[in-house]
């Protein structure tokens, strides 16, 4: 249990590590070759090096005063104008956002909705309240928009719901805490103001709703 999230963590930072060498080999070639070492280590040493260099030029260029946020806005932009490029670019950039900024502003509560059946409880995360038209098309006055994702990775899939706020239980957890519920399959969830502890009983939690 100790070693197998290090074990898996290193697989996927090599596996990152061996695409990167492999397409920074126009530029990575170069520099080895003038180095006088062949070796796959010493290569993939110079790709990091050069990824590196890559986003510390970017980034200093994007945070001064000459760049500021316009490098960013002009490749949004471009991105925006190639057909089907757009609809990968869109979302990956705004996942990229959320996971390197930490921001989750856009889920406002952690909530437990009635999904997928009858007395089977998943986690989701308020987002929004619908469109009017919505409420009005369902006679339902008190209406929010809660994105149910798909575990364990939260930020690649899930369902959007538009539910009546009686169908809805607010959880007294964060949204870090909720995504880390996720991300563990349910298993660990890290509530420092919870007493010893203990784990959140959901059946207790329904009740007190």
């Amino acid at each position: 249990m100790i070693v197998l999230p290090v074990l898996i963590t290193a697989v996927l930072f090599l596996f990152i590590v061996n695409f990167l060498s492999q397409l920074l080999n126009p530029l990575v070639i170069p520099i080895q070759e003038g180095t006088g070492d062949a070796s796959p280590l010493v290569s993939k040493l110079i790709a990091m090096g050069v990824l590196s260099a890559i986003i510390l030029l970017v980034g200093g260029f994007t945070e001064s005063r000459v760049g500021g946020d316009r490098l960013k806005q002009s490749l949004d932009a471009l991105m925006a104008q190639i057909p089907g490029i757009r609809s990968i670019y869109s979302p990956l950039d705004q996942i990229s956002t959320m996971l390197l900024e930490g921001d989750t502003q856009n889920f406002q509560d952690v909530v437990l909705v009635e999904f997928p059946s009858d007395g089977s409880y998943s986690i989701a995360f308020q987002t929004s309240h619908p469109p009017e038209m919505i409420e009005r098309k369902t006679d339902e006055e008190d209406m929010i928009t809660v994105f149910l994702p798909m575990g364990p990775n939260p930020f690649m899939g899930g369902f959007i719901l538009h539910m009546s706020e009686e169908e809805v239980y607010r959880l007294d957890l964060t949204v870090e805490e909720g995504i880390s519920s996720i991300i563990s399959f349910g298993v660990a969830v890290e509530i420092d103001d919870h007493p010893d502890d203990v784990p959140i009983n959901v059946d207790d939690v329904i009740k007190d709703e």
